[in-house]
């Protein structure tokens, strides 16, 4: 087959293999993972970057070093683990005073 012409004319040249293209990180993805730490109650910076890098998986200075991939890879795993402080609460739990119906 190799003297042969290919069905749609000359055969195309051999192209290097071409690097994986590295997308940054959208403003769209900083702005859920920013609603995802502030939904688990994590306000410190220090908190907040021990979350991103446990989700992540290595070091990370800010999220903006973080890649389009890797913004995803977080957002889903911050998804997965559950929110601290309130799981498993309702206002009915937390309620300050003994209600008419306590009283009964």
């Amino acid at each position: 087959m190799n003297d042969e012409l290919s069905l749609f004319g000359e055969e195309p040249a051999l192209k290097a293999p071409v690097a994986p293209v590295i997308a940054p990180i959208a403003d769209w993805q900083i702005d859920l993972l920013r609603k995802a730490l502030d939904a688990r109650g994590l306000t410190t910076m220090s908190e907040r970057q021990s979350a991103i890098e446990a989700a992540a998986g290595r070091r990370v200075e800010s999220l903006r070093t973080l890649t389009h991939d890797e913004g995803l890879h977080v957002l889903s795993r911050l998804a997965q683990a559950p929110a601290s402080g309130r799981v498993g609460k309702s206002a009915w739990d937390d309620r300050d005073e003994d209600t008419w119906i306590d009283r009964l």
